[in-house]
């Protein structure tokens, strides 16, 4: 996996916070955050992430990389915060939630030629479903009841949902998206055409977050939730 790195380096007057570099992981997760063609972080959630610590004046390093990888480096590093997350009781007991970014919601898609209708989740159980590693929909699916190998089938990003399209679709029947990142998808990606949105998920319209390790230090947490209250 090659990982894109981004490296910011502020002058600070107070030496306790220059000493402390934090490490931003995320996704490629548009139109919230991602890499463009120029080699970019881009998208108003990366905005937003930049001008808070910006404004807080706290030396920073992004990661991108694919959602798991991200996610379980955020659980395991004392010095990391993640964005865009979602917030869940699951994740609570892992994650200090700093500030808001914006809410998402998501839905089941399936082939055009499929001719799926589902509307709960009780019927979504008899198909295969691709569903991102370690993501929120992943989770909640479980948690509803939804087992990995029978109805879920997990892929690493949101592009391989078009490689499993193109290569293996006898192996899938549905697959669960952000609909604002299927709607960026289907600007660049032809096959995004043969998709259609067959349910949308009420339970999991929810608000997405900056969110760190419970380890970060509490000065610096005070910090960037005082730098984004001063701009929001």
């Amino acid at each position: 996996m090659v990982r894109w790195f981004v490296f910011l380096w502020l002058a600070l007057g107070n030496a306790s916070v220059s000493a402390y570099t934090l490490t931003l992981v995320t996704e490629n997760f548009a139109h919230f955050q991602y890499v463009n063609g120029e080699g970019e972080l881009t998208g108003h959630a990366a905005e937003k992430v930049i001008a808070v610590l910006n404004e807080a004046q706290i030396d920073y390093r992004i990661s991108v990389d694919n959602w798991s990888s991200s996610y379980n480096s955020a659980k395991r590093d004392p010095n990391t915060c993640i964005f865009s997350i979602a917030k869940s009781e699951q994740r609570n007991a892992l994650f200090n939630w700093v500030f808001p970014i914006g809410a998402f919601t998501t839905s089941f898609y399936a082939l055009k030629t499929a001719n799926i209708s589902i509307d709960s989740l009780d019927q979504a159980r008899q198909y295969k479903i691709a569903v991102i590693r370690d993501n929120f929909s992943h989770q909640y699916l479980k948690s509803q009841g939804f087992v990995e190998g029978q109805q879920l089938l997990l892929i690493q990003s949101f592009d391989r949902v078009f490689q499993l399209l193109a290569t293996r679709r006898n192996i899938v029947d549905l697959v669960i998206l952000s609909d604002a990142q299927f709607e960026h998808k289907s600007k660049s990606e032809p096959m995004s055409s043969e998709l259609e949105p067959v349910m949308t998920i009420d339970n999991m319209n929810t608000q997405l977050y900056f969110a760190c390790n419970k380890k970060v230090p509490t000065r610096i947490i005070s910090r960037i939730q005082a730098a984004y209250k001063r701009l929001y």
